[in-house]
């Protein structure tokens, strides 16, 4: 018994010395080598270097036979680019350091008015003048009496028939108001189909004509206005221009 206890441990003893040994003499792992020594890849087909950006897909750089296969499919990788929006920019109005004269054009601004069902109407002034004869009649406000019922605006209503007999296809009064308010006073003085009222809400068309002024210092509280005036415009080109002076009267001596 004691014979074969002595056995099994010389047999463990020889057994960890030859492991110990082997052990000892295994070289030394050799490090993996760095990226340095890595021989670079040489492509048949030469590759441009691009910018990194979220758009740039190296695909398109590639030739034909180095490309996914999958593209046809799925599409090329990456964020799919944003689409163009394209902005259209209305043509500028241009503010006179002047104001208009005879020969020149009527700058080309949007004026608004109320139809008969209370619809909002925007029209160009060179839609309004195209291929016609024009009178236009400003002035600083709708419901001021000077310029109301009994005073400016009433003559050119009043001989609108006759100025259409010489040829005048509109008629139009325009004022820094709103629609609203234009339409209304409009209604009060009876002008049915025989003159255009016409808003100039935010006075763009009397500082491009160079017309606008500054009331804003008076206790009526009016701002910007228009000075009053009267024009004969053919094919938007101004004939006649008649400024804080004249009447209907010297308009129809001027068609």
């Amino acid at each position: 018994m004691a014979s074969s206890v002595n056995n099994i441990a010389a047999t463990f003893a020889t057994v960890a010395i030859s492991s110990s040994s082997s052990s000892s003499s295994t070289p030394a792992t050799t490090p993996p080598s760095t990226p340095s020594s890595i021989n670079p890849i040489t492509f048949s087909h030469p590759i441009t270097p691009q910018p990194i950006s979220a758009s740039w897909n190296p695909q398109t750089t590639l030739h034909r036979s180095q490309r996914s296969s999958l593209l046809r499919l799925y599409g090329p990788p990456g964020p799919k680019p944003f689409p163009q929006i394209s902005t259209v920019h209305p043509s500028p109005i241009i503010r006179r350091s002047k104001t208009i004269s005879v020969g020149d054009r009527l700058p080309n601004a949007t004026l608004a008015y109320l139809d008969r069902n209370d619809n909002l109407v925007t029209i160009n002034v060179s839609d309004l003048t195209r291929q016609k004869k024009v009178v236009l009649v400003a002035v600083p406000g709708a419901f001021v009496p000077v310029t109301g019922s009994k005073g400016y605006v009433t003559g050119f209503l009043q001989k609108a028939e006759e100025m259409k007999m010489k040829g005048v296809g509109v008629v139009a009064c325009v004022s820094v108001n709103d629609v609203h308010v234009m339409k209304a006073w409009g209604e009060r003085l009876g002008v049915g189909e025989r003159m255009m009222m016409l808003s100039d809400g935010s006075g763009d068309f009397a500082r491009a004509m160079g017309v606008s002024v500054d009331l804003g210092g008076t206790s009526e509280g009016f701002g910007i206005r228009s000075k009053r005036y009267s024009l004969v415009a053919v094919n938007g080109v101004v004939k006649s221009f008649l400024l804080e002076r004249g009447d209907v009267d010297d308009i129809l001596n001027l068609l």
